[in-house]
């Protein structure tokens, strides 16, 4: 594998279980072997307990009092050809080998044996475990053995002493190893190191998916970006619906909460953009819709200002009271810049309440009558029936008849009307503002909820009005998850209309 593969998480997760599996294969192989050697160890001394004591009773002459050592020399000899897996010793009461099985008298490394172990066997009644005692054939080497004391008269003369698996077992059994074992063994391991290879491969691939899958996800999330545009955001996202959020896998879980981290930020995101753009509409529509009532403002106070030496009184008042009427223009353009930068925002909350419907108009209108009354147009609500009840924020609807009355009022003639109709529907009441006045244009009806359109036949001229309100009020029902219609004729008057819950 390339740097490139051990640095992913795949990579990382293969190594570290293919060196934990070679780690405990070759523990588990090593402690195999130790095993077996142990447990043959075990079986041939318990198998050869009784061998030495065999041999002692059947085998071994003495002479008197002493053991026949030249007799016992020619019946190790004999015993030699029917197993060569046996030394035969002879010890006296002090461990000194006093005749042993080997022709060769240099074959002999060690003249003392240690008999605490050769005691220690045999106060065993059963081997539990191997009991090694000197090899006196190596200078540091032990076996595993059989021993029995030599007796005369119950008085100890000394102990024979056999070493099972002499030198010569010992070359056999490494010859065996070197050809057979250790092939086997080393085609275990082998077989061992691939299947774990090939185990952790698999293993690691199956635990990593998701995590590829969504590593990928989020890597064509990053490299494409947010865009202004939802649409584009949302098939990004669609690419991450693949994780179940009833699922209790981890991966899954990952998975949901970064898809809710990316419609966050898409959120977020959006809103940061719609605050910008509303930040450049904003300083455009101040710009444009401020600059004539500015101007008008400053080139009444500076015509003041230089003629306020010249003129009577009379003239100053008036000079003073137009450039009063100038800045209640930009006061109030600016707090409909301001309103409707707020409605856009989308952080405005709506504070929704039972109360009579009727009411609400009849305070609205009650606010125009003077202005209505100069002109002889009629304001009026039918029904005046305070049993009808809505639900939804007082103050925004009072905005709305305000801006739809305060409208109508601006393009209906003299000794026109403006009524307000209510109709209940089962659940919902249906209200239109109707008035009398110039109508809208048929190409222009599409655009006169758009801030600062204004229609061909548009009273506005010095008013304070730049085209917001009609924009505020479709904000405000659009938060009532309601919407706005009109309809108009030219010269025969427009009717506004939208539906709010009814209250029961």
């Amino acid at each position: 594998m390339s740097n490139k593969a051990f640095g992913s998480f795949q990579g990382r997760l293969s190594l570290t279980l293919f060196i934990s599996f070679l780690t405990v294969g070759l523990l588990a192989l090593v402690t195999l072997f130790c095993s077996i050697q142990v447990f043959q160890q075990q079986a041939m001394q318990e198998m050869h307990k009784g061998l030495a004591q065999h041999v002692v009773k059947d085998y071994l002459a003495q002479e008197g009092d002493t053991i026949d050592l030249a007799a016992a020399k020619q019946t190790f000899h004999q015993l030699m050809f029917l197993g060569q897996n046996f030394e035969f010793y002879v010890l006296d009461t002090n461990g000194k080998v006093l005749a042993f099985s080997a022709e060769d008298p240099n074959a002999l490394k060690r003249a003392q044996v240690d008999l605490v172990p050769l005691r220690n066997y045999l106060a065993q009644s059963r081997v539990q475990r191997p009991v090694y005692g000197d090899d006196p054939r190596s200078e540091s080497a032990t076996k595993v053995f059989s021993v029995a004391p030599i007796k005369q008269d119950e008085q100890l003369k000394g102990y024979l002493y056999v070493i099972l698996g002499s030198q010569v077992y010992d070359a056999v059994a490494a010859r065996v190893w070197n050809n057979k074992v250790f092939q086997w063994g080393l085609i275990i391991l082998l077989a061992g190191l691939a299947f774990a290879l090939f185990a952790t491969l698999f293993v690691t691939g199956v635990i990593t998916k998701p995590l590829r899958r969504l590593t990928r996800q989020v890597d064509a999330i990053q490299q494409k970006g947010l865009s202004k545009d939802p649409r584009a955001n949302l098939e990004a996202m669609q690419k991450l619906e693949c994780w179940c959020p009833e699922s209790e896998h981890e991966l899954d879980k990952l998975g949901v909460a970064f898809r809710q981290l990316v419609d966050k930020l898409n959120e977020q995101y959006q809103q940061v953009v719609t605050i910008d753009d509303l930040r450049k509409e904003l300083l455009s529509h101040v710009s444009h819709d401020l600059r004539t009532p500015l101007a008008s403002l400053m080139g009444y106070l500076e015509t003041w200002e230089l003629q306020q030496g010249k003129m009577t009184d009379e003239e100053s008042r008036q000079y003073i009271t137009t450039a009063k009427k100038s800045a209640y223009r930009i006061s109030t353009l600016i707090e409909q810049l301001f309103e409707l930068a707020h409605l856009d925002s989308g952080n405005v909350q709506v504070q929704k309440e039972q109360f009579p419907i009727a009411e609400l108009v009849q305070d609205v209108l009650q606010k125009f009558q003077i202005q209505a009354g100069k002109r002889g147009v009629s304001l009026d609500v039918m029904p005046k029936n305070s049993a009808i009840c809505v639900w939804g924020d007082i103050e925004k609807l009072d905005r709305v008849f305000t801006n739809l009355v305060e409208n109508a009022l601006r393009h209906t003639p003299d000794k026109g009307a403006i009524t307000v109709h209510l109709f209940e529907r089962s659940s919902m009441v249906s209200i239109e503002v109707t008035d009398t006045g110039i109508g809208i244009p048929s190409q222009d009806i599409p655009h006169i909820f758009d801030p600062h359109f204004k229609a061909q036949n548009s009273v506005r001229e010095n008013t304070a009005h730049g085209g917001l309100g009609l924009a505020i009020t479709k904000k405000i029902l659009d938060l009532h998850q309601t919407t706005i219609a009109v309809r108009s004729s030219l010269n025969e008057g427009t009717t506004f209309s939208f539906t709010l819950n009814k209250s029961a």
